[in-house]
């Protein structure tokens, strides 16, 4: 398989380590101010809860987040920002 982003993604733009959610057996990933592979005991039970903005040729545009605050405790977490 290919490590190169344009070829797996259509972009040369890289995307942005995830930050991993938990709360209990809830797990998800936090990327540019989306939620992916949101699994429960380890089993996906959603790929993705997202916001996007397609351009004119269907590319998404990247959001900037400002005043991102993330919280985690052992049975919670909560996200909030402005874009």
């Amino acid at each position: 398989m290919t490590d190169d982003a344009f070829l797996l993604y259509g972009t040369r733009t890289v995307e942005a380590e995830p930050v991993r959610l938990r709360a209990g057996a809830l797990s998800a990933d936090f990327v540019n101010g989306n939620l992916r592979t949101i699994s429960h005991g380890g089993t996906e039970v959603l790929r993705a809860v997202a916001y996007i903005v397609r351009d004119r040729d269907w590319g998404t545009y990247e959001l900037n987040l400002t005043d991102l605050i993330i919280d985690q405790a052992a049975d919670a977490f909560s996200v909030s920002y402005s874009a």
